[in-house]
């Protein structure tokens, strides 16, 4: 054991963390820019890999033994050094001692069709087990794109025409090789995609709604499909073994306004919708899927509930608005009640668009301001912070969403463009 190492061995044991961190903190003063200690606000960082520097410290100090490392691990790991200025000092301190990167954008994948015009993207979505990502554009088309294997770009491979309007949204079927795209003409459609994604043939073209279809979403057996349309409701399709149809079983009405928003619980029979009404529901599913109880209206947003999204495991439900807020919302042990716990402030303009990392404690928010920001939230949600604007876009973000690692996290915008952001 060297001198140093037994000497900060000694001083873990005898002082207490507070004193500890005060120590460290004062020792940092003197070799870290003053600006640092002036204010806790921060500028974007490295927008994917910085988190994981949160929320896995060791990895970025395997190296580094100093006095930094250990405050910043400190701050990050200790009992009850949950605060989120704690988070926020630890932040600045990793951004300006080991120089992480500013910009994360990978790639900028421009134009839609294989034409000279160019279109609004406005929605997106990543295969969960394929290297494959869908767009939904407003030249009546979805395109599907193959990640390189370090994500680092895309290829277009197929572009999917069938729809006579703006297609609004798109999902991938959690186990078959199935896409489903929704538009502004009234239908959602159904495409059976080839082994490697290379083609896509629509099998089935899903008819019920009478105003345009804003949102679908798949349950996580894939044996239910939802849509959210502006004619007031949510309907629910139950899709047949091999994905080549759909019937509806069940329209959920209860919004006085149009659907925007459709997701399903990951593991309850549970489904939220986001709507024009200012207000999110929470619907319980009968165990065969044929029918659904509204047993929670989500009031607090001043605007309309553009997205909702539900943690992959903690009982939280994220709502984007535009009342330029996101909210995070705790679930109550039986689904049957939610209750805002956070707000999340930053945004200029309207927030459309939420998503969870997939294993971190991290919200994504695509806007109309032209970015979209990473929030870091406590582990039951009532903190958080925002630690990275990803700046890049010229006009506005309409979704995002990340690949089912969290190592990337796909924009799209009316600026035409697809960005990658690792």
């Amino acid at each position: 054991m060297t001198k140093n190492t037994s000497l900060i061995n000694f001083f873990l044991a005898i002082l207490p963390y507070s004193i500890q961190t005060w120590i460290l903190l004062g020792l940092l003063r003197k070799n870290l820019p003053r600006s640092i200690f002036r204010t806790i606000g921060f500028f974007p960082l490295s927008q994917i890999q910085m988190p994981i520097c949160i929320y896995e410290p060791h990895r970025s100090f395997v190296a580094r033994s100093g006095l930094t490392g250990m405050l910043v691990k400190r701050l990050l790991c200790m009992p009850g050094h949950n605060n989120i200025n704690y988070l926020q000092l630890a932040i600045r301190i990793v951004s300006q001692k080991h120089k992480l990167p500013k910009s994360f954008c990978v790639t900028t994948l421009n134009g839609h069709k294989y034409s000279e015009h160019k279109y609004t993207v406005s929605s997106v979505a990543f295969h969960t087990n394929l290297p494959l990502m869908a767009t939904g554009c407003c030249d009546k088309t979805a395109t599907l794109w193959r990640l390189s294997p370090d994500g680092s770009t895309a290829n277009r491979m197929a572009i999917l025409e069938g729809h006579s309007s703006w297609v609004r949204s798109v999902a991938f079927h959690p186990t078959l090789h199935l896409l489903v795209t929704s538009s502004y003409d009234k239908t959602a459609k159904l495409w059976r995609l080839s082994s490697d994604g290379s083609t896509a043939t629509c099998v089935a073209t899903l008819v019920g709604h009478s105003e345009q279809i804003w949102s679908v979403a798949f349950n996580p057996k894939g044996t239910l499909l939802a849509t959210g349309s502006s004619d007031k409701t949510a309907k629910l399709w139950r899709l047949s073994p091999d994905g080549s149809a759909a019937i509806c079983v069940a329209t959920l009405k209860g919004h006085s306004d149009s659907v925007l928003s459709v997701v399903f619980h990951p593991t309850a029979p549970l489904l939220a919708t986001g709507s024009d009404d200012n207000t999110a529901k929470l619907w319980h599913l009968s165990p065969n899927g044929s029918a659904a109880i509204c047993v929670a209206t989500l009031e607090g947003h001043s605007d309309s509930v553009f997205s909702v999204a539900f943690h992959p495991r903690a009982p939280l439900l994220a709502t984007g608005s535009g009342d330029k807020t996101a909210k995070l919302w705790r679930l109550s042990s039986d689904n049957s009640v939610a209750t805002c716990v956070a707000t999340l402030e930053g945004h200029s303009r309207s927030v459309l668009s939420v998503v969870f990392h997939p294993t971190g404690s991290l919200l994504a928010t695509g806007s109309c301001d032209n970015t979209a920001k990473l929030y870091s939230f406590s582990p039951n949600g009532s903190a958080a912070t925002c630690v990275a604007t990803l700046e890049g876009h010229s006009r506005t973000v309409r979704s995002v969403a990340f690949d089912p690692k969290g190592t990337i996290l796909a924009t799209v915008s009316n600026d035409e463009t697809v960005k990658l952001w690792r």
